[in-house]
Formats: C-alpha cells, sequence, structure tokens
C-alpha cells in the first residue's frame, strides 16, 4: 500500500510514525500576532519609557538631606547637697597657771627685856550662877516617869492591880431566853479601870451562848462597879482589868 503522507492535526501538531504526540509547533498567525504585538508595543511605550529614564536620572542626581538623630542631654543642673556630720574642734588645753606661794615663815619676836620675868596671867574665873527665887522647890532623888499616854498593864513597870468595892458590886440580871432555855455559864470580860475607879471600854471576850442577852446583861451590871485605881510610883492610873461575871441558875 502506498504511504500516506502526514498531515497536520487540528492542533498543529503531527504524528510520528511510531505514532507517539510531538512538540506543537507555533503557527505562521501567532507569530505573526506576536511580532505585531512586539512592534505596536515599542511604538506606543517609547514615551513612558523615555519619562521613567529621566525620572531615575533626576532621583540618582537629587541630594537628600541627611537626618541627623540628635540625642537628649540630660542636664546636670541639679544642686547636690552634701551633708556631713560635724565634729567638734578639740577643745583647746588652757597652759596650766603655775601659782606661787610664799612661804612665810614665824620669826620670833625677841624680848626686849630678858632679864625681867614674864607677867602670870591668870584665866578668869567663870561667871556665878543666877541666884533661885524662894518659891522653887529642889526635889532630889529619881526623876519622874514620862506622862502615859494609854492604859497600861497590870504587873508590869510597878504597875499595882486595881481592887474591887464590895459595896459597889451589882449582881447582873438572869437573861429571860437563857432561864427558859436552862443554859448556865460564865462572860469574860475586858474593861479600862479608869484613875477615878470608874468602868469603861467594855469588850466581850467569852460568853455561854450568844444572842441569849448574857452579855448585854454582864455589861450593864459591870459599869455600875466602882474600883480602887491602880497605882504607879504613887500616882493613879488607867489599866486594862479582866472581869468575870458568872451566871447560874437556882
Amino acid at each position: 500500500m502506498p504511504e500516506q503522507a502526514d498531515q497536520p492535526t487540528a492542533g498543529g501538531a503531527r504524528p510520528s510514525a511510531e505514532g507517539t504526540a510531538q512538540v506543537p509547533q507555533p503557527l505562521a498567525s501567532e507569530v505573526f500576532l506576536q511580532e505585531e504585538f512586539l512592534e505596536t508595543g515599542l511604538r506606543h511605550n517609547w514615551a513612558f519609557i523615555l519619562i521613567a529614564l529621566i525620572l531615575h536620572g533626576i532621583v540618582f542626581m537629587i541630594t537628600f538631606p541627611e537626618i541627623k538623630y540628635q540625642t537628649r542631654s540630660v542636664s546636670t543642673d541639679r544642686k547636690v547637697l552634701t551633708v556631713r556630720k560635724y565634729t567638734p574642734p578639740p577643745p583647746k588645753q588652757q597652759p596650766r597657771k603655775q601659782i606661787e606661794r610664799k612661804i612665810t615663815q614665824k620669826v620670833p619676836v625677841p624680848d626686849p627685856t630678858p632679864e625681867e620675868p614674864e607677867p602670870i596671867i591668870e584665866p578668869e574665873p567663870p561667871p556665878e550662877p543666877e541666884p533661885l527665887p524662894e518659891d522653887v522647890e529642889i526635889l532630889i532623888g529619881e526623876p519622874e516617869p514620862p506622862p502615859v499616854t494609854g492604859p497600861l498593864m497590870p504587873g508590869l513597870a510597878g504597875v499595882s492591880e486595881p481592887e474591887l468595892i464590895p459595896e459597889t458590886r451589882v449582881e447582873p440580871e438572869y437573861p429571860e431566853l437563857a432561864r427558859r432555855a436552862r443554859i448556865q455559864g460564865r462572860v469574860i470580860l475586858r474593861a479600862v479601870i479608869k484613875k477615878d475607879g470608874s468602868v469603861a471600854d467594855i469588850e466581850v471576850l467569852r460568853e455561854p451562848q450568844a444572842n441569849l442577852g448574857f452579855s448585854d446583861a454582864a455589861i450593864s451590871a459591870v459599869k455600875q462597879w466602882r474600883y480602887r485605881p491602880a497605882m504607879q510610883n504613887g500616882r493613879p492610873v488607867d489599866v486594862y482589868f479582866t472581869v468575870t461575871v458568872n451566871f447560874t441558875l437556882d
């Protein structure tokens, strides 16, 4: 069979003998269009290209000012106060004054009359005491004791005991409550026997039973008693004295 000539395909590529695809070749219309575009582009855009070149030349010819960065300097006009500890100056040492003392010596005075004896100077007699008046009584002996400021204790410092005057003894009345309760006993009192023999400052030291009237009956009876006062150095004094009052049922 006669060989058929290779015919181009619609895309411009011609199949090879082996039947594999080859690189497509550009068509004549496409080449014409590309050449037309280059010619018309250069023809219409030459003005823009020239302007761009002029502007680039101007940019390179212009010298722009340099930008200088100025740093702010910190002002050092502040006043700095320096405080120092005050140290007082050392005290001035005053020179020691040398005190000159004149040494005086007693020079004996020579006796103008050494042969004559020296006179004897007699001491002056003491002054005579004033005479005592005639109404003054002079007591010779032991001094009087100091005045007593309070009651004393019998038997001490020469103090005697007071003595009860029997005629003044009054028997106490028996309390009615104690009589009904059939209670009896004794009441012990401490009193002060005065200088005049009266009884004062009575205190209850002991009683058979409280709130039965023993202490009131004993105090009212003892207040009526009279004593011969205690004596000290021949003088009456106040003394403490213990009194016992008995209560017995008949």
